[in-house]
């Protein structure tokens, strides 16, 4: 006799998420990273509006790794059409007769412009985060498609990653302003002080979050969110975190303390006037120090072989390992030593076909790849890598959301053991001050002007 799969059984708390989108029709489900929101909204459905028709917008990468897959565990009896690819393909999956229909985050536009919402009953947002710029077009677009579809919900585990502001789109989106008004720029005042930008003309001000703003937007749309941690909902294995320090060679050195000296002066100038300047300047730094020396025609000089054999002496500790990369050169030279050891290894970035990735992705759960290198922002979203029991940073990233996702491959349900978060840092840099912020979850592009500051201060 074979034995029977496995049905789904929800958790409490997706059993409660569901009774808030079913007696509210329009949500916010911000729980946190791998506590099952894809099939807490399955069972919604499933539960509440059975006949409905459902659009789905999510990353590319995940269309068919999350979604198709809860959807066959979830509700197998249901059907789906995945619109990805050439618009005739797209078209084709709008006009079928399927109940889902998933695409990605950037097909809101043709959407929207070939009139497809009025087919849908329910819309859902995977990672709404990527709509948190009002401006956008594709923000615009969702705009008026979510004004058409009567039943939505909108999930993000990272709502506001740099400032409160940052919540105010996606709640306009829900609810049309209900709560947090219908204008930004008078949110905007209710929240935020403006603040004089360090070395700026006079006049330019940036808008620095007030004492208590998290907690009175929290109050004004508690009755239509969903909130709980992974903690909340669960006990997993614990996690460890730990620094493992490399000596940069002294090329990189002086590059580094040349580009510090250089960010000081613009700093002092005036320059440096906004968070997106320092954030260009944080990168340059981080660029530097992981071994991104480039050449005049662009090429990179790759003088850090010291770091990828760190990376690669730590993955041979362990059975399976997810490795973080930003750039690359660093993909290049960690791909180089892995088989110069004749490791099993696979990449995830942004040149990853979404059949390949999924590819990877079960090869790796089944305990035949060892490591996968990964960049942050393709390998982010949705992908349950829990064969992994080892994640190493090869050299930070500065932003928070992508920081936490990313960490949260191997830290989610299903996974059986203790895991361990490696950051990888040259010692007496600013790779050492960008990872403690990340562990504080202190870290957003404002905080980089002071972090940039204060590194001058102290030499």
């Amino acid at each position: 006799m074979k034995p029977s799969k496995p049905t789904f059984k929800p958790f409490t708390h997706q059993e409660r998420f569901a009774a808030l989108w079913g007696a509210n029709e329009r949500v916010l489900n911000f729980d946190g990273c791998g506590t099952g929101k894809t099939l807490a909204c399955v069972h919604t459905v499933k539960t509440y509006w059975p006949d409905a028709r459902v659009l789905v917008l999510a990353p590319l990468s995940i269309l068919t790794p999350a979604w198709a897959k809860d959807l066959r565990f979830g509700w197998p009896e249901t059907t789906y059409a995945v619109a990805a690819g050439t618009a005739a393909k797209k078209r084709k999956a709008f006009e079928s007769d399927a109940q889902w229909v998933i695409t990605n985050h950037d097909t809101v536009k043709m959407i929207d412009k070939e009139g497809y919402a009025d087919k849908f009953d329910v819309l859902i947002i995977d990672e709404g985060d990527a709509f948190r710029n009002r401006t956008s077009i594709r923000s615009k677009s969702l705009n008026a498609v979510s004004a058409v579809i009567p039943r939505m919900t909108l999930m993000t585990g990272t709502p506001t990653p740099n400032t409160i502001l940052d919540i105010w789109h996606l709640a306009f989106l829900v609810d049309r302003g209900e709560r947090l008004g219908k204008n930004f720029f008078g949110f905007r005042q209710q929240v935020c002080d403006p603040k004089p930008i360090l070395g700026a003309p006079p006049g330019a001000m940036e808008w620095k979050d007030k004492a208590g703003a998290a907690d009175h937007v929290t109050s004004m749309l508690c009755d239509i969110t969903s909130r709980v941690s992974l903690d909340d909902v669960q006990e997993l294995p614990d996690t460890v975190f730990r620094e493992v320090t490399v000596e940069l060679p002294p090329k990189i050195r002086r590059d580094y303390e040349f580009l510090k000296r250089e960010s000081m002066l613009a700093l002092e100038s005036g320059e440096m006037l906004n968070a997106v300047h320092a954030g260009s300047r944080m990168q340059k730094l981080l660029q530097t120090l992981s071994g991104g020396v480039y050449n005049e025609d662009g090429s990179v000089v790759n003088v850090h072989k010291e770091r990828y054999e760190l990376v690669l002496d730590l993955v041979e500790e362990t059975d399976h390992a997810l490795v973080a990369f930003n750039w690359t050169h660093q993909r290049d030279g960690l791909i180089a030593e892995a088989e110069k050891r004749k490791l099993k290894y696979a990449v995830i970035d942004g040149s990853t076909k979404t059949l390949e990735r999924n590819r990877i992705v079960y090869q790796f759960q089944q305990g035949n790849i060892q490591v996968i290198f990964a960049h942050p922002q393709s390998a982010g979203h949705g992908l349950t890598l829990t064969r992994a029991n080892r994640i190493i940073w090869a050299s930070p990233t500065y932003r928070a959301d992508l920081y936490e996702q990313f960490n949260h491959r191997i830290v989610r349900t299903g996974q059986q053991r203790k895991t361990e978060i490696i950051h990888i840092a040259a010692e007496n840099t600013v790779e050492e001050e960008v990872y403690a912020k990340m562990l504080d979850k202190q870290m957003n592009m404002i905080d980089l002007l002071n972090t940039v500051a204060g590194l001058f201060q102290a030499a």
